[in-house]
């Protein structure tokens, strides 16, 4: 399961693998992906909801004849859920994000959008969050983080 903290580290490693970055370099990851959903302020009280599903995971990286490194990493999950009351769902996660990272490292900026929507026949229908947010980095450990935009409730309702 992948959540905003598993995300900012990954994000770090990546920054930190990128001088080991071939030009041109594409990657792709497909990966199992189950989740819990409980403590969502947008479902019932005391209601959860379980899910599986499949990620598939695009880093294409490249660096320009400048030097730069760009990254853009897109990431989708498919899959189904059900709630603590039997009724069932389908959801999906994508998250986009694009890095463009100097010669020297740092600062670098990453752009990211990030949603998750779950369909079904249940009291969940229809919920739907979403966050697009700047982290600029000046060192590994030393960043900033700015929402842009924000919808729902994505750091308690968003499990992947």
């Amino acid at each position: 399961m992948m959540n905003r903290t598993s995300s900012a580290v990954l994000t770090l490693a990546m920054a930190v693998a990128l001088p080991f970055c071939a030009y041109g370099q594409a990657t792709q990851i497909r990966t199992p992906v189950s989740f819990t959903l409980s403590g969502c302020t947008s479902l019932p009280p005391g209601m959860t909801v379980s899910g599986s599903g499949e990620s598939f995971v695009v880093i294409t990286t490249r660096v320009d004849s400048n030097g730069y490194t760009h990254i853009e990493r897109n990431d989708l999950t498919t899959g189904s859920a059900t709630d603590s009351n039997g009724a069932s769902y389908s959801f999906n996660y994508h998250n986009h994000a694009s890095f463009d990272i100097p010669p020297g490292g740092f600062p670098f900026t990453v752009l990211t959008t990030d949603h998750f929507n779950l369909v079904g026949n249940g009291k969940a229908n229809q919920l739907q969050v979403h966050i697009v947010a700047r982290v600029t980095f000046t060192a590994p450990n030393t960043f900033t983080f700015e929402l842009i935009n924000i919808h729902g409730s994505p750091f308690a309702c968003d499990p992947i």
